[in-house]
């Protein structure tokens, strides 16, 4: 299933510390809150964004190629954009 409504949140510049941009492979297999918790709980212990993703991608993937459900058998694509100043 593919959506044009993606999930927004307003916040205040002050409260942003990262953005996640993700295609539809991490948000199967992980909710909102979840992938930002785990973003939130890495960058505090000051990982490189890289490896946070790759962490992320190792959650995610399907331990079997032919995975009975699909989950964590799509492609995953993942930014994160850390904004100056919030550490």
């Amino acid at each position: 299933m593919i959506t044009a409504f993606p999930e927004v949140a307003i916040l205040k510049r002050e409260e942003a510390k990262f953005l996640i941009l993700a295609c539809d492979g991490i948000w199967d297999c992980m909710t909102s809150q979840v992938a930002v918790d785990f973003v939130a709980g890495r960058l505090s212990k000051e990982s490189k964004c890289s490896n946070i993703i790759t962490e992320m991608f190792e959650k995610n993937i399907a331990e079997e190629i032919h995975s009975s459900n699909g989950i964590g058998c799509d492609n995953m694509t993942c930014v994160i954009v850390e904004f100056k100043g919030s550490k």
